[in-house]
């Protein structure tokens, strides 16, 4: 009986210590560290849900039309409500966790999910700002919030050091699962190829950086496969439409920098993506869709697109997002403002 009393007892403190947290200091602190609990409860109301990382905003505030790119395709479906989940940096791995917080209750039909080439790729799946979203993580699990807030306390998440980081993707880009001959066998030998002059050229190392972020060969083991196929589970689960939405990459700098063998791993890499998916969701391919003149950096491969490029993407995923939402589909008034592509 007296163990019976101790853990009644631990069992009513950590209930009464939950109910104090949520009142007094929760809110504060997944304002600061994990904003997007604040979101969920507005997302469950949507009809249709887009999670995106930085590539959902416009790079430059000044523009004429400044919105978001899920704005822009929330207007091809006025009756709707469209929400939009972004958080910087943020890939496949984030948005499980932010779709499995919400809840059962929610009266959402479609979820459009963006898929980011780089989120792939060594230099990314190894990024020092993983630490903090493994944090973040922490707080969007089904457990009372104190809890949460003790186990990133004890760093109970992968908390992996910078150096440890570096050190994981030094060994990816040295590791020879290139599909072409010496000198392409791996980034690293690829990277040293003369291109575009001495290293210190701003054109050499563009062309580097290019590399870095897209020479991989995507299969099941990617941690952003995984990631993609708990998404496809939790929409079967909760019975939403699925849309993966291909960003557009600046293919034609890509060939012009490194090579036609890069954009043929790209290519590659949607086609598998395309072949693993297409049986459980709707996949919008945008990877050649757009212009160079349509991407906002100049000095690092980005998905970061100006007011036409963002239009132009939300043009081709809303005709295909009609397939769900026939009946509320209407033209954009700037459609027919989009200048050709070339």
């Amino acid at each position: 009986m007296k163990w019976i009393f101790k853990i009644a007892l631990f069992v009513a403190l950590v209930i009464a210590m939950n109910w104090q947290y949520e009142q007094w200091a929760y809110k504060e602190y997944v304002f600061r560290e994990a904003d997007q609990v604040m979101q969920i409860e507005k997302v469950k109301n949507a009809d249709v849900i887009y999670l995106s990382a930085s590539s959902n905003f416009s790079p430059r505030p000044q523009e004429e039309d400044p919105r978001k790119l899920s704005q822009f395709v929330g207007n091809y479906f006025p009756s709707l409500l469209f929400e939009a989940i972004n958080t910087p940096a943020s890939h496949a791995g984030s948005h499980v966790d932010l779709l499995r917080f919400i809840p059962e209750k929610n009266k959402i039909q479609t979820v459009v999910c963006v898929i980011n080439l780089r989120s792939m790729g060594p230099d990314w799946l190894h990024s020092s700002l993983e630490t903090a979203l493994n944090k973040q993580g922490v707080m969007y699990q089904s457990r009372p919030p104190i809890i949460n807030r003790f186990l990133t306390s004890l760093g109970a998440y992968d908390n992996k050091t910078i150096e440890e980081r570096e050190d994981e993707r030094a060994d990816m880009w040295a590791a020879p699962n290139l599909p072409f001959p010496s000198p392409r066998t791996n980034v690293n030998e690829w990277c040293a190829l003369y291109k575009w002059g001495e290293w210190t050229d701003p054109k050499r190392q563009l062309a580097d950086q290019y590399i870095k972020q897209y020479a991989y060969v995507v299969d099941e083991n990617n941690p952003r496969i995984k990631d993609l196929d708990e998404i496809v589970s939790v929409s079967k689960e909760r019975g939403w439409n699925l849309v993966f939405s291909i960003l557009s990459e600046n293919i034609v700098d890509a060939e012009l920098l490194a090579g036609p063998e890069l954009t043929q791993l790209m290519t590659m890499n949607v086609e598998w993506i395309k072949s693993r998916y297409e049986i459980d969701a709707m996949v919008v391919d945008n990877l050649n869709l757009l212009e160079p003149v349509n991407f906002h950096d100049k000095d690092f491969p980005t998905e970061h697109y100006n007011e036409e490029g963002r239009k132009r993407i939300a043009s081709n995923i809303a005709h295909r997002l009609k397939h769900y939402h026939k009946n509320a589909f209407r033209n954009a008034v700037w459609e027919a403002e989009l200048n050709p592509i070339k």
